[in-house]
């Protein structure tokens, strides 16, 4: 059994009696739930089949409207909603997944007699900040059988239709141009999808090339502090650096030039150097440039206690001209 969620919006509160007693007509065998708003009232249910026969019933008590799909970008007063909604994982009564669970929109609006809406067919899709154009290529049809008119879908995304043959996709005549937008949104995603997942994986390869050296200067910087080695230290960063120490957010120390962070490592009191930093798994690259790492270690004079004396910091590294700028330890 295929359970449908039925939402009904009466934008016009002196419509609501209409709209009730045509629910009592097409005899609906589940409980339906009436909440009022300030300025509308929502009728929902759920049943075990779409009950299209309600739409009917709605049009027979406002002839002068008809329902569309689409808003038309709020040039007609809409004055009832409906809304069917099926679960992604509902299934069929042998419990098999249904393929197209029902998603749709009806809107009630005043008959108009203007001429269709012309529906420009490139779509531009965002790929983050990179912009693709897509395209719906619509073209008229007649069914042979019964000499209906309306629209067709070609099979053909990547570029605008210039004539030629295409494949047309067989499955349906749209009755209007809206219907075969719809549809044809539905199938070009699945080749958006697999081009958006191509765009990642390029993403994630470039994003691994930027990120190959700054990690490899933060760990030669971490190994070399390890080591005491001071040109290792020293060799990746600007002459103007800028390290600085701070708890709870609160700057307290803070070194500027190589001549100064050379002074500090030669403190006794410096525990920058011979620490044995270890790097923890998870680097965070901030978007404005900074790169964030965690570090653990035993303090040189509590290794006897290695197992409950394990001290962690934060060192936020920022990179100018290809080298690292600054430093910043919290703790």
């Amino acid at each position: 059994m295929i359970e449908t969620e039925i939402t009904i919006l009466v934008n016009r509160k002196s419509d609501i009696s209409v709209v009730k007693n045509e629910l009592v007509g097409c005899n609906v065998q589940f409980p339906i739930y009436l909440l009022e708003y300030e300025n509308y009232y929502e009728l929902n249910f759920t049943s075990n089949y779409e009950e299209w026969e309600l739409d009917t019933a709605i049009l027979r008590c406002f002839p002068d409207y008809t329902f569309v799909t689409d808003r038309e970008r709020g040039q007609r007063e809409i004055r009832i909603e409906v809304s069917r909604h099926q679960s992604e994982f509902a299934t069929d009564g042998w419990g098999r997944p249904i393929e197209n669970p029902l998603h749709k929109t009806m809107y009630l609006v005043k008959r108009s007699n203007d001429t269709p809406t012309y529906f420009i067919p490139e779509v531009k899709v965002l790929f983050g900040d990179e912009e693709r154009n897509y395209y719906l290529n619509i073209v008229s049809g007649t069914r042979r059988r019964t000499d209906e008119k309306g629209f067709l879908l070609l099979n053909l995304f990547k570029n605008k239709h210039q004539g030629g043959e295409v494949e047309i996709f067989q499955d349906a005549l749209y009755k209007t141009p809206s219907d075969a937008v719809q549809s044809g949104l539905y199938k070009m995603k699945e080749l958006v999808n697999q081009d958006f997942e191509e765009y990642n994986q390029t993403k994630k390869k470039e994003k691994r090339a930027l990120e190959k050296l700054p990690r490899k200067m933060i760990r030669d910087f971490i190994n070399s502090c390890n080591n005491s080695d001071f040109n290792g230290i020293l060799k990746d960063l600007t002459s103007d650096v800028i390290f600085e120490k701070r708890i709870n957010w609160q700057a307290v120390d803070r070194y500027e030039g190589i001549a100064e962070l050379k002074s500090y490592m030669k403190l006794s009191v410096q525990d920058l150097c011979s620490q044995g930093f270890k790097i923890r798994s998870s680097w965070h690259f901030d978007p404005n440039g900074a790169i964030t790492i965690g570090i653990k270690y035993y303090p040189l004079d509590m290794k006897v206690e290695r197992h409950s004396q394990m001290k962690y910091r934060q060192l936020i590294f920022r990179f100018k001209a290809g080298k690292i700028s600054s430093i910043t330890e919290d703790k």
